[in-house]
């Protein structure tokens, strides 16, 4: 399923990923980190919401690739609108992204189900930590089946097996959330190498 058929799908599931109990007020910000090796990555931090798929377009064009060819994407995140966030995910694929949760950081919900399994490869590092729980509708906040069914689709064409996600999903309530750092996720396939992975054309390494 592209991109563009997951946001117009979201957006009739009229669906939110979020951590707290109301859509985000703030969105995210994007800022540009040089890693020890001289490479750009680019660090996106806060709740996702509305325009933040534009700047992160814009965020990304200061990145370099990886040795694999991607572009990486950090994440520190409650989450936030599912729409705004499989908007990102368009820009993701376009981009060629692969994401990382780093040290001391969280991303979860909609961070963690929709945005870190779109990476390409997708590592936690250190005491980094996934956060999951079932997708809710806006209103009532109970638990959205086609909402579930969207993110699951989205992961398993990404390379995470459709039980790994499902039953997170399925299994904790939408105000759960059930913590995975890399010990438990990796084993789920929801961390990928790049080695697993096929290394980006030259056209994109332009």
């Amino acid at each position: 399923m592209r991109a563009s058929d997951l946001v117009l799908a979201a957006t009739l599931c009229l669906s939110l990923l979020i951590a707290g109990t109301a859509p985000p007020a703030k969105a995210m910000t994007f800022s540009v980190l040089t890693e020890p090796d001289g490479t750009r990555i680019v660090l996106a931090q806060g709740p996702v919401a509305d325009g933040d798929a534009a700047r992160l377009g814009v965020a990304l064009q200061s990145a370099d690739r990886d040795a694999a060819g991607y572009k990486v994407l950090a994440l520190d995140s409650p989450g936030g609108a599912i729409v705004e966030a499989f908007a990102m995910v368009g820009v993701m694929d376009r981009e060629k992204v692969a994401t990382v949760v780093r040290t001391n950081a969280t991303c979860a919900s909609a961070c963690a189900q929709i945005l870190f399994l779109s990476g390409a490869h997708r590592t936690i590092e250190g005491n980094g930590r996934l956060g999951l729980h079932s997708c809710h509708t806006a209103g009532d906040r109970s638990r959205s089946v086609a909402c579930n069914e969207l993110i699951a689709q989205n992961a398993m064409a990404r390379g995470t097996p459709y039980t790994s996600i499902m039953v997170f999903l399925h299994l904790t309530s939408p105000t759960q959330m059930k913590w995975l750092g890399a010990a438990e996720a990796g084993p789920l396939g929801f961390t990928r190498k790049p080695s697993d992975v096929p290394q980006v054309t030259s056209a994109y390494r332009m």
